[in-house]
């Protein structure tokens, strides 16, 4: 009795301190609220996701063309565009062409297209000619717009079908049906022609065996007509050459009187054969001209460009000559210039030597001054304080030091310029090594002065301890720089600017010398005959460059004419030679017989030939027609007609067993309206709703009111802390399981506001359907503490970390609870995961209030969610003393990072 007093009184002191802070107040308000509104805005938005399709655009375009049947001009795309405009469950536009179609549902204006090709209505008709072809509707849709239209715009395409499959039975069943009428009648009026008929048909199927030798017959006979055609067209063909045959035998007969002179002429081909070896050798010599005369062509471009590159430099010289004369002149006077400032300067060196001197021995002097002034410094901290007047004291006297250092700073600057400059003017760099120590010299002075004001600081701030470590450091630099100055052979410096003058003054004197010698050559002579030579050697090598290409072309076209060909060149010599001595006798033989045969036989043969084919060709279209029309019925037609004999036949053999013709013309003289209404719908069906819902934001409300439960128990338990705060004095006066329970009993009552809130909002602000309102809200606060519950012992033990659990738990129940889909369609996982899932049962609960109760279903949820809240409530009483300071621990850890609370 005395724990649950006690859980008690902390539970109170838990509510009076959120009364007394408007800020707490506000916070508890706002996180009762706040979960629902996530709950009601989802329901909303779902209420009814199907009340504005028509407010999805899909595309429509009809290419179909008008057919015929029965007399009837029949266009089934413009029937479906119709019934479209009358039908406003989907958002239809009717575009003027199938690119305007594509180009929308690509760009995504459309979110689908339904295409109607020009052949739909015949295709729809084929069923009357036997050659059956199924019309296809082409639908086309933006998949990526969004994860539902696409759904609803398929349905729209097979509604769309459905319709056109309908309208199609209809038609054609009755159009059917109306046939077989009138068949039923027409049988009935022509019975003894139809006995008539089916005499006949067994007759010839009795004979078929007779009639089967006949048409092979035929067959072969067909077969070789093409033989006689193609000998036949031979002969026609020599027809036509008979005017060329006439011709030939004119020019034959005229040949054999020429054959002695022309045996005269083909007997040069002989001597030609003897001059073989001279006609290859001549070859050679061409191929070698031609494969250098690349190579003369660019050797004569080079020539010529080079000598106008050297014209237009004799022609800058010219022009620039009498600058360079002036130069000369200047350049002259220069060097007498520069020479008798060089002897100037080596007259000076003994007293430059002198001031480089002392300004080394000043820095050196000014090194040993640094060394008293830190010895000064040094006495003054020797007891380990300063005074005023020794901070002051020391203060002038390091600004005394550090101007002394710019100057000698300054000395060294004018220095180094000035052996800069003296190498500079003479182009050496034999001085770069005393320039180099002078400028390492000149970094030390700055850092000495650098430090020395660091110095003045540390002084002045009192820092014994400090001044006295940098003094020693201060002392280094001094040293280093007295060092380095003693480095410095002033004496070898003075010889090496000595040697640098000396040689300026010795290539001067050169130079002049040079000079003056170059002043005496007349170079405008000079370069005057040169640019006149040039330039006419140029004008005679771009004459003779002109005719390059020509002469290049000619000479390749010959060498590759004859090279190219020399093989066959000499084959064929080789080969004339031979036919003049071995064929030739016996052509010139063959020729006189032939000449013989035009001039005796040849015009009555001519004659004979001409008159037979003339008979020929008159009567083989004739026969070819009249064969061609037998084998064609014989190949194509005689066996189907065959079959259909031999199946006529037989049906009617079995017919007469089997079927009553009487009976059969009743049959067909049904009413074919009613028929055809039968075969269009021949089921109906019977909807039977067990528990109906009103609309789909009243089908979704328990999924989204369980969800918006477990937000705002995580919600919850993120903003507030699961840690009673108590005074020193009062925290051995509650136990830890008395604080873990007054806190969880606070944690339930904002899950038992956060239910009546959602589920009140749902029934009075949204007019959510629901069939048991009462038990809604009851399930809904048993969903609310079991959920606190959960949320609470996980944060209580494991602090954030268990907070992770319950977004975790979140994220598996929205997939895995069945919530808005069928578990049966998740994953196997999900399936698997469903039964173990509190988020599971409480949807389930949720849905009987709202639909209508089951209460074995009810119960059953009930039971797992009381079992579920009991074995947090017994696992959080025991372990939660046990984890409490491992939580803190981790949750310190957590803090350390700066990031987590």
């Amino acid at each position: 009795m005395k724990h649950l007093k006690n859980t008690w009184k902390l539970f109170v002191i838990d509510w009076k301190r959120i009364f007394k802070n408007p800020i707490a107040i506000f916070l508890v308000v706002a996180l009762m609220i706040v979960p629902s509104l996530y709950a009601w805005f989802n329901i909303k938005a779902l209420w009814d996701p199907y009340a504005n399709t028509s407010q999805l655009p899909i595309a429509v375009y009809s290419e179909d063309k008008t057919q015929k049947f029965e007399d009837k001009s029949i266009n089934i795309g413009d029937e479906v565009l119709k019934n479209l405009k009358k039908n406003h469950q989907l958002g239809w536009r009717f575009v003027d062409s199938k690119a305007q179609l594509d180009k929308g549902v690509k760009s995504g204006k459309y979110y689908a297209g339904i295409y109607l090709p020009k052949d739909f209505s015949k295709d729809l008709l084929s069923f009357t000619t036997g050659d059956i072809k199924k019309p296809q509707i082409v639908y086309s849709i933006n998949e990526k717009i969004n994860a539902i239209a696409p759904k609803i715009t398929e349905k729209g395409a097979t509604s769309l079908q459905s319709q056109i499959s309908e309208e199609f039975i209809q038609t054609a069943s009755s159009t059917l049906l109306k046939v077989f009428n009138n068949i039923g009648y027409d049988l009935d009026k022509n019975m003894v022609s139809i006995q008539k008929v089916k005499s006949a048909i067994l007759t010839t199927n009795d004979n078929l065996g007779t009639i089967d030798n006949y048409t092979k017959q035929v067959v072969e006979l067909h077969g070789k007509v093409p033989e006689l055609k193609e000998k036949l067209a031979k002969a026609n063909e020599f027809t036509k050459y008979l005017p060329d045959v006439d011709a030939l035998g004119t020019k034959i007969v005229a040949l054999n009187g020429k054959m002695p002179e022309i045996n005269e002429q083909l007997g040069v081909i002989l001597t030609l054969q003897e001059k073989i070896p001279e006609i290859q050798n001549a070859g050679q010599q061409l191929a070698m001209i031609d494969e250098d005369f690349a190579s003369v062509e660019q050797t004569m471009t080079e020539g010529i460009q080079e000598a106008k590159e050297g014209l237009t430099i004799i022609q800058q010289v010219q022009q620039s000559l009498p600058d360079i004369q002036r130069l000369g002149d200047e350049a002259n006077d220069l060097g007498t210039t520069t020479l008798q400032g060089a002897k100037k300067l080596q007259e000076a060196l003994p007293s430059v030597t002198n001031s480089v001197k002392i300004t080394l021995q000043s820095i050196q002097t000014f090194a040993t001054d640094t060394s008293s002034i830190i010895s000064t410094i040094q006495q003054a901290i020797d007891d380990n304080q300063l005074s005023d007047q020794e901070k002051q004291d020391i203060r002038d006297l390091i600004n005394q030091s550090i101007a002394k250092i710019e100057q000698q700073r300054q000395a060294i600057k004018g220095l180094v310029d000035y052996l800069q400059q003296v190498q500079e003017s003479t182009g050496s760099t034999e001085l770069d090594a005393a320039i180099k120590n002078l400028q390492s010299a000149d970094n030390l002075l700055g850092d000495l002065s650098q430090r020395m004001e660091h110095l003045n600081t540390l002084v002045q701030n009192g820092n014994v301890s400090a001044v006295d470590e940098y003094l020693g450091e201060i002392s280094t630099v001094a040293t280093n720089i007295s060092n380095l100055v003693g480095q410095i052979n002033v004496e070898s410096i003075t010889e090496t600017l000595n040697q640098v003058i000396t040689k300026l003054m010795t290539t001067i004197t050169d130079a002049q010398g040079l000079l003056n010698k170059a002043q005496q050559i007349d170079f405008e002579s000079l370069l005057n005959a040169t640019n006149k030579t040039v330039s006419n050697a140029i004008t005679i090598l771009e004459k003779y460059q002109a005719e390059m290409p020509a002469i290049k072309q000619e000479v390749h076209d010959a060498n590759t004419m004859l090279n190219g060909n020399m093989d066959k060149i000499v084959s064929a010599i080789n080969e004339g030679a031979s036919l003049y001595q071995n064929e030739f006798p016996l052509v010139k033989n063959k020729l006189g017989i032939a000449a013989n045969f035009f001039q005796n036989d040849y015009a009555g043969i001519r004659n004979d030939l001409t008159n037979t084919l003339t008979t020929l060709n008159e009567k083989m279209p004739d026969v070819e027609a009249a064969l061609n029309q037998a084998n064609d019925l014989i190949q194509n037609d005689w066996p189907n007609i065959k079959k259909g004999i031999q199946k006529a036949a037989t049906a009617i053999k079995k017919g007469e067993k089997e079927v009553d013709l009487g009976e059969l013309v009743k049959l067909l003289k049904l009413d074919a309206t009613k028929e055809s209404e039968f075969l269009t719908q021949p089921v109906e069906v019977q909807e039977n709703m067990i528990y109906p819902i009103a609309n789909n934001g009243s089908a979704s409300t328990p999924f989204y009111t369980a969800l918006c439960l477990w937000v705002g128990a995580v919600l919850f338990s993120s903003v507030a802390t699961t840690e009673v705060y108590l005074r020193d004095k009062d925290k051995k006066r509650y136990s830890k399981r008395e604080q873990f329970f007054a806190r969880m009993l606070t944690f339930i009552v904002m899950g038992l506001g956060q239910a009546l809130i959602v589920t009140l909002g749902n029934y009075f602000a949204l007019g959510v359907d629901v069939r048991a309102p009462f038990y809604s809200v009851l399930f809904a606060l048993l969903i609310a503490i079991t959920f606190m519950i959960m949320v609470y012992v996980l944060v209580a033990l494991f602090g954030n970390i268990g907070k992770g659990i319950a977004i975790i738990i979140l994220v598996l129940s929205i997939s895995g609870g069945g919530g808005n889909y069928p578990i049966q369609v998740s994953g196997k996982f999900f399936q698997a995961i469903n039964p173990y899932l509190p988020f599971t049962h409480a949807v389930n609960l949720l849905r009987e209030s709202a639909g209508g109760i089951y209460w074995p279903n009810a119960w059953f949820a009930i039971v797992i969610l009381v079992a579920v809240a009991v074995v947090f409530l017994v696992i959080g009483a025991l372990l939660f003393p046990h984890f409490e300071e491992r939580t803190k621990k981790i949750a310190e850890l957590s803090r350390q990072s700066h990031l987590f609370h």
